[in-house]
């Protein structure tokens, strides 16, 4: 790695870890300059602001969301079926390993309402998940688990309607809505596109999955810091 490479990381990690403590909005540049001990020459040499130091993060997020993906991708014993819903059920901002992630995102993305960076996580894994979904769709073709005359097109609005999914259950999480009313409505909307894309692959009833509501259930527990998750009947 050049030294110009190392140096953009090492600004990346320190700037990570102190948006995760202190906030976004709380982390001004000159505090990440203090923590390392670095000119603002030195910072505006690899990042032209702090939001753009923030997309950055977004996109090694998103990336490192589909990593991977490639093992899975070359497993031979897997079927189409378990292929999409492991594609499916991954991205880089719905990772209950990340909490503060998500956290952070929610803050400045979703409250804040910077559609910016949820576009920028978007494009950085729409190619890549797209080709993914393209060799799926083409071997549950073969395996008769899928059904379509439009692969192409089918593939890429799929991957879109996993894009809007983690729109609106991130939107949801977000909401000051008590807790209970939050996880009915992720609940809700893992059936409605459970079932569209079911649909749109004449795939069996109940073959997708994509989060369980279990996974989202729990992440959302820990987000919100409840030690025992809330009363409420899980119908997956």
């Amino acid at each position: 790695m050049k030294k110009g490479d190392a140096r953009r990381q090492q600004i990346l990690g320190t700037a990570e870890r102190l948006f995760y403590q202190n906030g976004y909005e709380n982390t001004s540049v000159q505090a990440i300059l203090d923590e390392m001990n670095l000119s603002k020459g030195g910072f505006y040499h690899h990042f032209e602001s702090k939001m753009a130091l923030l997309e950055e993060i977004c996109v090694h997020k998103a990336e490192a969301a589909y990593e991977e993906m490639e093992q899975v991708m070359y497993d031979g014993s897997l079927g189409a079926v378990d292929k999409l819903n492991a594609l499916l059920g991954r991205s880089g901002l719905l990772d209950e390993n990340n909490v503060d992630f998500l956290a952070l995102m929610l803050d400045v993305a979703y409250r804040g309402g910077s559609a910016v960076l949820r576009e920028r996580m978007k494009q950085a894994s729409m190619d890549r998940a797209l080709t993914y979904m393209n060799a799926i769709l083409a071997q549950g073709l073969h395996e008769q688990s899928f059904y379509t005359q439009h692969q192409e097109d089918i593939g890429k609005l799929i991957i879109m309607l996993g894009f809007n999914l983690t729109d609106e259950i991130a939107a949801a999480m977000a909401s000051d809505g008590a807790a209970q009313a939050v996880i009915g409505r992720v609940i809700n909307l893992l059936d409605t596109y459970r079932s569209a894309i079911e649909t749109l692959l004449c795939a069996p009833y109940g073959s997708v999955t994509l989060y369980s509501a279990r996974y989202i259930v729990d992440m959302y527990c820990k987000l919100k810091g409840l030690s025992v998750p809330p009363d409420f009947s899980l119908e997956e």
